[in-house]
């Protein structure tokens, strides 16, 4: 199960951050196609990869090395269609959340389109046992 106490040995390591933060993307994604099944017509929902944005922090719990790496790569990948600003990548987001960009719910939006995410986030079984798992614990 995805919400396993203790599923990371040594949390405070960067290979538990990377992890945990990975299995939280899995997570949210097998989350959003099981609310797309439960959910009524005309409520929609969506998971959204933005691509790299630099300046959002993403490797600021990162070490030393990995940090000024991604410091110095971002800068000229900023000025690449690799990369995206704040402001546009919000902007893309709204996009989609207003529905100038039209999307079935459920889809996984990649940037700007409908993308296939991995393989592994296309299985109905731990979609359920997920969302079962939640509402169990949350009730």
């Amino acid at each position: 199960m995805l919400a396993r106490p203790g599923a990371f040995p040594d949390p405070q390591t960067p290979l538990a951050g990377r992890a945990a933060y990975t299995t939280s993307k899995l997570a949210a994604i097998y989350l959003v196609h099981e609310w797309a099944r439960r959910l009524p017509p005309g409520i929609d929902i969506v998971a959204h990869n933005p691509g790299l944005v630099p300046g959002t922090g993403l490797a600021r719990e990162a070490g030393p090395l990995a940090r000024f790496l991604m410091n110095v790569a971002s800068r000229p990948m900023a000025l690449t269609p690799l990369a995206d600003t704040v402001d546009g990548a919000g902007r893309k987001l709204a996009d989609v959340i207003l529905g100038r960009t039209e999307v079935p719910s459920g889809s996984y939006i990649d940037r700007t389109h409908v993308a296939r995410s991995s393989g592994e986030s296309y299985d109905e079984s731990r979609e359920r046992a997920l969302f079962d798992h939640l509402r169990k614990i949350g009730a």
